[in-house]
């Protein structure tokens, strides 16, 4: 493995699977989480030592051990329930502990609480085990070795964040900030329970704001990351990055190393104003809902800025606008660069992608972008449903394989145009039909959109009456181990 390409999430595990509910989970009233997760107005609270605040944030963290339940005769071999019984606490439910003697731990991440009466946050893959499924049990541990049982409220992949429940009451929690606020320089702290030790903290400061294109999430996910130089290791996933005020500033998810095995002072968390937006609509609907633009976006070259009348190389550029679609329909036009996004200025792809992923269907985005030299404005509304958009000989491309254009075919999708790059990375070819992913039906953007994983995926090409099946690792600069 290479240790300057980006590492696995902090984490123990990365792999995103189906939501598994057993029970009818706990909700918010409408509009009743936007209130109950706002975040803190006046003063902030000033801590004379950092002692004091690490007292205060300490209480909120969690331990979160996911778990596959064993039945049958596997329960009941006596070695494999003493090689891999979790001992770190108590037996029994809820308070009481929350480890059976049919649960086998495969993993340690890290939470928070948001509420007090028993929501707290983690990463997604936290809560999913090492074949890619959610876990069948999950507990969380206090600082003072509360164990109790938790529910999946939902769960959101894109963003790597998950949230979860617990039956108590009046229990310590922290505040999220407003991460928009956060500048370079600031003073941080990542408590969580790296390597399984135990409840840890560390301090840092906040090295850049706004990371994205770090391909951290799954496939198609959405970031921009607070990265900082305080110590995020294996088992820090899911826990807290304060502020220097004691409230939640971001989620740490993810760092920079050989194989995400160690430290290296390159962290990244989650802006505790995306996670806001995302625990709002999950402990709400379960589900988070992006409104749909009608666009593929990629980086703009030198050329693409030259064109433009631009210097500066921040932006992305619309590299197809979709028929009839929210971005067609707002007057934007293939080649056209966006500057700005929701009152923010786009450096980037991600950067866009990002800030549209914000809006629900339905809301408004108001966009800056250069056209022929000139700076114009529009506000788009979002759509609900992208593929009556598409029009049959519209080409597009999929997030988790940039340089390819596809088009829609009879009961697959083509490829179109291939760079050499891709193509060598790959093995598809232009004229090359996909039938399946994964053994999944494809026939259209959100069927392979949604079939794709991270890691190895089992292709099924047909090129006229030859079919064969490929092996495509991605993202496509992943390095083997």
């Amino acid at each position: 493995m290479n240790p300057n390409k980006p590492a696995a999430l902090a984490g123990l595990f990365f792999l995103a699977g189906a939501l598994m509910l057993h029970a009818e989970p706990s909700r918010m009233a409408a509009g009743q989480a936007a209130v109950a997760f706002a975040a803190p107005t006046g003063a902030a609270k000033v801590y004379t030592s950092d002692a004091d605040l690490i007292d205060v944030v300490t209480p909120a963290v969690v331990s979160v051990f996911p778990a596959r339940i064993v039945e049958g005769e596997d329960a009941k071999n006596p070695l494999d329930q003493f090689f891999n019984r979790d001992l770190s606490g108590p037996k029994g439910k809820g308070g009481d502990g929350g480890s059976r003697e049919n649960e086998r731990v495969q993993g340690v991440g890290s939470g928070v609480v948001i509420g007090p009466e028993g929501w707290i946050v983690t990463n997604s893959h936290v809560i999913h085990l090492s074949n890619g499924k959610q876990a069948d049990a999950i507990s969380v541990e206090f600082p003072d070795r509360r164990r109790y049982d938790a529910e999946v409220i939902g769960d959101d992949p894109l963003t790597d964040l998950a949230l979860l429940k617990i039956k108590a009451t009046s229990l310590p929690f922290l505040h999220l900030a407003d991460s928009d606020g956060v500048r370079v320089g600031d003073p941080v702290y990542a408590v969580g329970n790296p390597f399984k030790i135990g409840i840890t903290a560390t301090k840092g400061m906040v090295s850049a704001v706004r990371r994205a294109n770090l391909n951290l999430t799954t496939q198609g996910g959405y970031e921009s990351y607070i990265q900082t130089d305080a110590a995020i290791n294996p088992g820090n996933s899911g826990g807290v990055l304060a502020d220097q005020h004691g409230r939640l500033v971001g989620i740490n998810t993810a760092i920079w190393g050989a194989a995400g095995r160690f430290n290296v002072g390159i962290g990244f968390a989650i802006p505790s104003n995306l996670v806001r937006s995302v625990v709002s609509q999950l402990a709400e609907t379960g589900k988070v809902e992006r409104g749909f633009f009608g666009w593929q976006i990629e980086e703009p070259t030198r050329k693409d800025m030259e064109a433009a009348g631009l210097i500066s190389m921040a932006g992305a550029k619309l590299s197809q606008v979709m028929e009839n679609g929210p971005a067609s329909s707002g007057g934007l036009k293939q080649g056209d660069i966006i500057l700005a996004a929701a009152g923010q200025r786009v450096f980037s792809r991600g950067d866009l992608r990002f800030l549209s992923s914000l809006v629900k269907p339905g809301g408004t985005l108001p966009l800056t972008y250069q056209r022929g030299g000139k700076e114009l404005i529009a506000t788009l509304t979002a759509g609900r449903n992208e593929s009556s958009a598409v029009a049959a000989s519209t080409t597009f491309r999929l997030d988790a394989l940039p340089g390819i254009d596809f088009r829609k075919a009879q009961g697959a999708i083509t490829v179109a145009q291939i760079g050499k790059r891709e193509k060598a990375k790959t093995g598809l070819a232009v004229g090359m039909d996909i039938t399946e992913i994964n053994g999944k039906p494809v026939t259209d953007f959100t069927a392979a959109q949604a079939a794709l994983i991270e890691g190895v995926n089992r292709v099924k090409t047909r090129t006229g009456l030859e079919e064969q099946t490929l092996a495509i690792r991605l993202p496509m600069d992943a390095e083997q181990e």
